[in-house]
């Protein structure tokens, strides 16, 4: 980037490049987006766009291009008071005596641990780490916290006050809690790592360093200590090593699901057919139960689905006249739906 500035003349292009990307300060959080075990706090600008939202919609939305002097004033007189009160509860000495409220991240994190646990597992078997908080499933990646359903349902259930402690770490293992153990009751080990903010710890968990400096006094200046620019990530595991039969892997993760889920579909199908069975095979037939079912309509979309799957493999050669369903039209996106990808 500085050869390319240089031989332009770009110098503001470069003042600004060293100012807020190459400068050691920053260097060393970018950088880290291009080793596969460390991760970032933010996926996305959106804690700056929801700031400029709450601003245009709220504090200016009567006003069309104020001017600047009128924006700072709004800016110091409404919008930093009412983020200051939404800190304020947040703070431990916030309503001493009541439990601590809960921050956006651990609502949303609490609330989707629940959703997991709840999930029913599949009888395939994956190779869960819970000391290292990974999983060979496919699906943790795709998890906002890190989290899939075989990790959070290999730890017993934790207390109350796990979820207003936890902290998402950057670097594996990703959650680490005193609180959290196996189901049989025995306590995971603590991992060997380097507690640091930068690792995403928090700064209560961060031991201090006994051979620091005392603390400087108010006016007094010290010298910042040279922090190392990467530390040594511990070696991944070899269940989530890159490969290049990765997506196939996942895909076949897929599959396998998909396959386990139509089985027990089929299951219960087979079972409501035989219900019906021997409703019309038995001598005394109910009416009642008979006519609700007709005017249930059961078995209504698998009736259609075979319907369209005949007329597509028989009446049509495996054709169809648009490969969209047309917009509006019920039928043709019904039709579309159940003989998509289907194969003979």
């Amino acid at each position: 980037m500085y050869i390319f500035c240089h031989q332009r003349g770009l110098r503001e292009v470069w003042a600004y490049m060293w100012t807020a990307w190459y400068r050691p300060e920053k260097y060393k959080l970018w950088a880290r987006s291009t080793q596969p075990e460390r991760i970032g706090h933010w996926r996305t600008n959106m804690g700056l766009e929801n700031f400029f939202r709450y601003l245009k919609h709220d504090t200016l939305r009567f006003l069309l291009h104020p001017r600047l002097d009128q924006v700072i004033f709004l800016v110091v007189t409404e919008v930093l008071p009412t983020f200051i009160a939404k800190m304020q509860i947040f703070d431990p000495a916030y309503r001493p005596g009541r439990a601590p409220e809960l921050t956006p991240f651990q609502v949303a994190f609490k609330r989707n641990w629940k959703k997991l646990s709840e999930r029913a597992l599949g009888s395939h078997t994956y190779d869960t780490d819970v000391s290292r908080w990974t999983c060979n499933c496919g699906q943790q990646k795709y998890n906002p916290y890190i989290l899939c359903k075989h990790l959070v349902q290999a730890v017993a259930p934790p207390p109350p006050h796990f979820f207003t402690e936890v902290v998402r770490r950057r670097v594996i293992p990703f959650y680490y809690h005193p609180s959290l153990t196996l189901k049989d009751g025995s306590e995971l080990p603590e991992p060997d790592i380097t507690r640091s903010v930068s690792n995403g710890d928090s700064i209560q968990l961060i031991t201090p360093d006994l051979n620091a400096a005392a603390p400087a006094q108010r006016g007094s200046k010290r010298k910042r200590r040279a922090e190392p620019l990467l530390t040594t990530p511990p070696p991944i595991p070899s269940s989530v090593q890159p490969h290049a039969d990765s997506d196939a892997m996942e895909e076949d993760t897929e599959m396998a699901e998909t396959r386990e889920w139509l089985n027990e579909r089929l299951t219960k199908l087979k079972a409501g057919v035989a219900v019906l069975q021997r409703q019309l095979e038995n001598p005394v037939p109910s009416p009642i139960w008979l006519k609700s079912m007709r005017r249930a309509n059961i078995g209504k979309d698998l009736a259609e689905m075979a319907q369209d799957v005949r007329h597509f493999t028989e009446t049509g050669r495996g054709e169809r006249s648009t490969t969209w369903a047309r917009k509006g039209d019920k039928d043709s996106g019904r039709y579309t739906r159940n003989t998509m990808g289907y194969i003979d």
